[in-house]
């Protein structure tokens, strides 16, 4: 487990990223389910949570970001729910309430306004970044609670790093003409959805860099390195 002090250090009771050690956390494997659930229930218990207060983003590698509040409570406790439908997004004003989004070299992008108290976590892949995902999520933020971006304190969390994430030559001329960093074929997501928030709003002051690759770090799960469905979870607590 990986925790960020720093940014729970502005009010936020948790912002977490689980490892290998916490097991497989994602629901991607049916012959593993009861054990990917229960390792999601150990993660939250190790945060002073439950799965009754999860909220999890069924992901497609889209741009929707949904509003969550009380009702969604549970939302990926269960083996038949995967969380909130077409959803790669969550944004809440809730207190108690716990988002999570799975990755295995994808950016989970944290999203936190200590002033408004409202938190929003997002699954930003190669696709999800190229739409702006990051930036939707901050309109949604501003529009839905009022938030002002520059209020907004943002984690980049351990995904890909520059130096390893090789993509089509398509894709990373699609980055290139979309004013995102791309070296021959390898992407950067890290500075591309830091690039994203700046123009969004956020200070670039505000926005923090996990800066763990998960491709070379193996305590996480990756897959580019051959991990195959395994997930890591990360997770914000208002």
């Amino acid at each position: 487990m990986m925790r960020f002090p720093e940014f729970e250090g502005l009010g936020l009771p948790v912002a977490a990223f689980s490892g290998k050690d916490d097991g497989d956390c994602g629901l991607r494997n049916p012959d593993s389910l009861a054990d990917s659930l229960d390792n999601r229930r150990r993660f939250c218990q190790a945060l002073g949570t439950t799965l009754d207060n999860l909220v999890c983003a069924q992901q497609v590698h889209g741009t929707a970001i949904a509003p969550v509040c009380d009702a969604d409570r549970g939302r990926g406790a269960r083996a038949w729910d995967l969380g909130v439908p077409d959803t790669d997004g969550l944004v809440t004003d809730t207190p108690g309430l716990a988002l999570a989004v799975f990755v295995a070299d994808c950016v989970p992008v944290f999203l936190y306004d200590p002033i408004r108290k409202a938190a929003a976590l997002v699954h930003a892949g190669r696709r999800g970044t190229l739409a702006n995902i990051a930036g939707h999520a901050v309109d949604v933020l501003r529009t839905r609670f009022g938030v002002r971006p520059a209020d907004l304190h943002a984690l980049i969390g351990p995904s890909a790093g520059p130096d390893a994430y090789e993509v089509s030559p398509e894709m990373a001329r699609q980055w290139r003409e979309a004013r995102l960093p791309a070296r021959g074929r390898l992407l950067d997501l890290w500075e591309a959805n830091a690039l994203q928030l700046s123009r969004a709003g956020v200070h670039r002051r505000h926005i923090a860099l996990a800066g763990v690759c998960t491709i070379a770090d193996r305590r996480f799960f990756s897959y580019r390195a051959g991990d195959g469905s395994g997930r890591n979870m990360a997770l914000i607590k208002l």
